[in-house]
């Protein structure tokens, strides 16, 4: 037995851009509904300032006919591995709290390349979030003030070890189903042989350990995906008819773009079984579907989906639909069948309404001080068309006052060391800084700067012989004037020696190729630093 999902009307914009805009997106809608219809919303949105995108939140009483003002909840964390982005949300809440997946990059080439998947944390849907940090979730320091908690530098849950110039790993999706937390991602690689990895993979997890991001366990390829117009995945477990079911854009961004319907018995492996063209907008790219906190979908809920869509690049609207779910035995195609050459129609303007708030400077969301100086910071509002304007009303609190001292707007630094601050406005929207203070004669110029320490970014690279995918060897680098980076590579100083060639071979950009099963080492080296990787080569 299978099933047949029907997207049942034409829905409506939950959101297009105002009258006047050139550019404007929320796309990959996370919907949470409830049992009484009422459902929240969140959405990859625009970003500022070098920041790529943020996530903003919508809420509904009444079942999708009026929303919210929309909000930004997250976005990324200064001087940190998420600092270009936070794009793709996923949201599920268990165990009292709710969880935001998404992804995110330190490397902005063509548009975000070798990103990584991360997850942050709140009590409440609109947050304030904390970020897992590697062996908790955010930051914490007792002073002589009492106890700080801020959001934390946030460390990957799923890294991408692959070669960097790759897409990477993201786009989560989660499911819990008998305290059992299942993980969706994307993965875009190359193999050995120059071919491309298109998958979607499912991770395990146990919903009931607070710190499960530690002890994920990966469970392979769900879902080979057909192209790269396939996009990725979102899932849900339907309890009436005890499947996991899954919904992507299929040639997406294209006249003939559909959603495709995937089904699962056990949540491991997904077959296709629909594909859907009536009354779904064409060019639709980025999909979600409602489930309830644990992401099951219950006979009687509220049942939306939604999409981006919009034939002009970054003007696209996001489209919600109800749908319905009956048994079905065979493949259920609509690919015959036409799709809706929907034209993007601008919402009226409005008054400006302040979204998010944030300090008005590069790289955004941190300052870098000496011991006695004074910084005078400045700060801005967006409206939800992203129009900047000045803001000055800003107080100050959750801060380390044995590092610096702040008056009005004039931060003095104290003494050697770092600190986070809350920057808060009289409308209820805040931003998280961090302020470093070096000691008074510190060098940040770019000129002449030298690496002073070099991390392993994980311990061991794990490959097989059947899928030979290029994994990559690199290191974080930290520089003497403050600075830091991933790096790999001959070009950038780094190499590679000290290895079992009958196992493997490591070329000079740090790229592992696999020759035969078994265990080996490899030592990377800038300079007089050394790292010593294990590397696993398996059969399959």
């Amino acid at each position: 037995m299978g099933i047949k999902l029907c997207v049942k009307d034409g829905g409506y914009d939950v959101y297009a851009p105002m009258e006047g805009q050139t550019w404007g997106y929320r796309y990959g809608p996370s919907i949470m509904v409830y049992d009484d219809r009422r459902a929240d919303a969140w959405f990859a949105s625009p970003g500022a300032l070098g920041e790529a995108d943020w996530f903003t939140y919508r809420h509904t009483e009444d079942g999708g006919k009026t929303w919210s003002d929309e909000k930004v909840v997250l976005t990324p964390t200064a001087d940190s591995m998420d600092l270009f982005s936070v794009c793709d949300p996923a949201v599920i809440k268990f165990g009292g709290w709710y969880y935001i997946g998404y992804t995110s990059t330190i490397f902005t080439d063509n548009g975000g390349v070798c990103n990584n998947g991360f997850v942050a944390r709140s009590k409440n849907p609109d947050g304030p979030f904390e970020k897992w940090t590697g062996d908790g979730w955010g930051e914490q320091r007792i002073t002589a003030d009492g106890c700080l908690k801020w959001m934390g530098k946030p460390a990957p849950i799923i890294y991408f070890d692959g070669e960097w110039s790759a897409w990477g790993e993201g786009e989560f999706s989660f499911v819990v189903s008998n305290d059992v937390l299942y993980i969706y991602y994307t993965k875009t690689s190359r193999r050995a042989d120059g071919s491309r990895i298109s998958q979607t993979r499912v991770a395990t997890a146990d919903a009931t350990d607070e710190n499960w991001p530690a002890k994920i366990r990966q469970r392979g390829v769900a879902y080979e995906r057909e192209s790269a117009s396939n996009d990725s995945f979102d899932v849900v477990y339907s309890d009436e008819y005890g499947k996991f079911i899954a919904i992507s854009t299929d040639e997406r961004f294209t006249e003939t773009s559909m959603l495709a319907i995937y089904e699962s018995n056990n949540g491991l492996r997904f077959r296709r079984c629909n594909d859907l063209k009536v009354n779904v907008g064409f060019m639709c790219h980025n999909s979600g579907i409602s489930g309830d906190e644990l992401h099951h979908v219950k006979k009687g809920d509220l049942k939306l989906l939604g999409y981006a869509y919009g034939n002009k690049w970054g003007f696209w609207g996001t489209r919600f639909h109800e749908y319905s779910v009956e048994k079905y035995y065979g493949f259920y195609s609509e690919r015959d069948r036409e799709n809706v050459k929907r034209e993007v129609i601008p919402k009226p303007k409005r008054e400006p309404f302040p979204i998010n708030v944030m300090p008005d400077v590069m790289p955004p969301r941190f300052y870098k001080m000496r011991s006695g100086e004074t910084l005078d910071l400045g700060f801005i509002w967006l409206d939800s068309a992203y129009k900047h304007y000045k803001e000055e009303n800003i107080t100050f609190d959750n801060y380390d006052k044995s590092i610096i001292d702040i008056n009005g707007l004039t931060v003095t630094a104290k003494r050697v060391g770092y600190t986070y601050a809350n920057a808060n406005t009289p409308y209820g929207l805040s931003a998280e800084i961090l302020i470093y203070v070096y000691p008074g004669d510190f060098d940040f110029s770019e000129d002449g700067k030298y690496p002073v320490s070099v991390l392993p970014v994980k311990e061991e690279y794990k490959t097989n012989l059947k899928e030979n995918e290029r994994k990559q060897i690199r290191l974080i680098v930290q520089y003497s004037n403050g600075t830091w980076t991933e790096t790999r590579g001959a070009e950038h100083g780094v190499k590679y020696y000290g290895y079992d060639e009958n196992i493997i071979s490591v070329d000079e950009n740090g790229v592992i190729f696999a020759k035969a099963a078994g265990k080996t080492k490899v030592t990377a080296a800038l300079g007089s630093f050394e790292v010593v990787y294990k590397v696993t080569v398996n059969k399959i």
